[in-house]
């Protein structure tokens, strides 16, 4: 017996005739013989005793019937599967035990192979009753895809996507960070993460579940990590990267996704899978140009109206954020403010830059960029209120 079988109770008032059957299933394997009852009555008390997945019901019985033993059973165990059995095979009988809710008939006599392959099939139709009946109680999540994107190297583009990820855990969502750095993604190094498996083993598997690959943080978030070896970032297609999201929708509220900073195809899949993309740049002359093609780009890509900037090390030297929006011709989404300390000790000690210094201008800047992705951000209140009270004012 398997924590699968499928467990049979046989109703016949024929000792004989119940042995014969419990004979036939004794080496089946998946059905294990629960239960036996000599008569309608005792069928009804005894199955609500051990709520058989499927009763071998007689019809002729003396006393109660097995039509009406059926019928009784099946208004308190309406899931338990009855097969009715008898050596009479007019269309009357039948029709009266499919009414009163028999799932299927055997006529007697009957070979091992007819009887078993009828609980099979009994079994199959009632598994994907209860699957579409699941399905449909059950709302499926299908996550957001946030990817963080950036047209230079050295802007923070990551930082940004693991404390995004990070800080909408501790908002009680459901988060998985994709790095999809193929070739030198360091995000689990970044969370201080051990790499037990990555997007390279899923290749080699057989492209199956994606979600059997994900790497736990003690925080609650989930992790897909690039490939350890460069090279084997080149057998990830864009197909698999389309797959891969789309496995990982129905397991989580938000995916935010780490990408390289150049146009790849798997990149590219990425950003048209995305339903927002957060562009990291920092207002500097050297960013402009750059981010300004790469504005260009999402633009003939019919893009653009995903695209939220996020402008990364403000307040070191630079443009002013109203020029540099100015330039773009977009607007800025979000500004973090410069913290080289914070973010270099954070990358040492493989914690995100919110959980290191929750109170720093950066912390808070990057929580409130969470919120607002996931429409949870806290209005001002009454007037006199620090931003910092209002913003750290949540539970948990």
């Amino acid at each position: 017996m398997t924590a699968d079988s499928i467990r049979v109770m046989i109703v016949d008032d024929t000792k004989e005739t119940r042995s014969n059957i419990k004979k036939l299933l004794e080496f089946e394997d998946g059905i294990i013989v629960v239960g036996e009852a000599a008569d309608g009555a005792e069928a009804v008390l005894l199955a609500q005793e051990l709520k058989p997945d499927c009763i071998l019901m007689d019809i002729n019985m003396p006393g109660l019937d097995g039509i009406s033993a059926t019928e009784q059973i099946y208004k308190v165990i309406p899931d338990c599967m009855t097969i009715v059995i008898s050596v009479q095979g007019e269309q009357e009988y039948l029709r009266r035990a499919m009414a009163a809710g028999a799932r299927d008939y055997l006529i007697k006599p009957f070979s091992g192979d007819e009887l078993i392959s009828t609980i099979q099939w009994v079994w199959q139709l009632e598994c994907a009753r209860r699957s579409h009946n699941s399905a449909e109680s059950t709302p499926l999540r299908s996550g957001r895809v946030i990817v963080v994107f950036s047209a230079k190297g050295g802007v923070g583009k990551s930082t940004i996507a693991v404390n995004l990820a990070s800080s909408l855990v501790k908002q009680e969502q459901k988060v998985i960070l994709v790095d999809l750095d193929l070739q030198f993604g360091d995000v689990p190094l970044m969370l201080n993460l051990p790499v037990k498996h990555s997007m390279a083993d899923w290749y080699t598997d057989g492209c199956g579940s994606t979600g059997d690959y994900l790497l736990n943080h003690s925080s609650g978030l989930q992790v897909l990590a690039a490939p350890e070896v460069p090279e084997d970032g080149e057998l990830i297609t864009a197909e698999h990267i389309s797959q891969m999201l789309n496995d990982l929708k129905p397991l989580a509220d938000y995916i935010v996704v780490d990408t390289p900073q150049f146009f790849h195809e798997t990149t590219l899949q990425s950003l048209e899978e995305a339903d927002q993309i957060i562009l990291a740049a920092v207002p500097d002359l050297s960013n402009l140009k750059n981010v300004h093609r790469c504005l260009n780009v999402l633009e003939k890509l019919n893009l653009a109206d995903k695209v939220k900037i996020a402008a990364n090390k403000v307040g070191s030297e630079g443009i002013k954020l109203d020029q540099f929006s100015s330039h773009l011709q977009h607007p800025i989404w979000q500004s973090l403010p410069y913290d080289p300390r914070l973010t270099a000790q954070a990358a040492v000690q493989g914690i995100p830059v919110i959980d290191l210094n929750p109170k720093a201008k950066l912390s808070r800047a990057l929580v409130h960029a969470s919120e607002v992705l996931a429409g949870t951000e806290i209005k001002p209140g009454k007037k006199g209120l620090p931003l910092a009270s209002l913003l750290f004012a949540r539970k948990g």
